[in-house]
């Protein structure tokens, strides 16, 4: 058993120290970044043998799950990514909403794509007539009404980043976003 478990940290990269006698577990995970070259997963005193074998049986089985769940999560973002790429089209509207205590709301317009590779342009924003509030409204994009240059952007998996503040999503033609600004 103790055979066992000392391979089986092996295998992902930790190091499983057991003195039977006393009995302590200790693991840690050797790395360039931590001050003493390892980082220290666990080092605790059981009550029994068993007790310690069956916690680094279970925190091996833990540490299989969660690359597992990993693996599993990252298939999905894959997957996710290729869609939303293959189901981009020309003519396609996104809409980024972002700001700190006030809400700005940009539209974008695919002019041109190819591959992952989108070309946008930025385009106007319409108010929705009686949506008018207390420096606040709604607004709805206007497709095909063109105001800046054409820019090139990569498509994610759930829209297209453009600048560090802004992420735009795709938009449903006629929907409309809040906005607000301070005077």
């Amino acid at each position: 058993m103790r055979e066992m478990l000392i391979e089986g940290f092996a295998e992902r990269g930790l190091q499983l120290t057991i003195d039977a006698e006393r009995p302590v577990a200790k693991c840690v995970r050797f790395t360039k970044r931590a001050r003493l070259g390892y980082k220290i997963e666990f080092n605790y005193r059981f009550g029994t043998v068993e007790r310690m074998f069956e916690y680094c049986a279970d925190y091996l089985k833990r540490l299989a799950e969660t690359e597992a769940y990993k693996a599993e999560r990252k298939a999905k973002r894959v997957v996710e990514r290729k869609e939303a790429q293959e189901n981009v089209k020309e003519g396609d509207i996104f809409v980024a909403s972002w700001g700190w205590e006030q809400t700005n709301v940009d539209a974008y317009q695919v002019v041109a794509k190819k591959g992952a590779t989108v070309t946008l342009r930025e385009i106007g924003l319409k108010s929705i007539e009686g949506s008018e509030g207390f420096m606040s409204d709604l607004v709805v994009p206007v497709k095909d009404a063109f105001i800046g240059e054409e820019f090139k952007k990569r498509i994610t998996g759930r829209g297209i980043r453009i600048s560090d503040s802004q992420f735009a999503s795709p938009a449903e033609e006629g929907k409309s976003f809040y906005r607000s600004w301070y005077a």
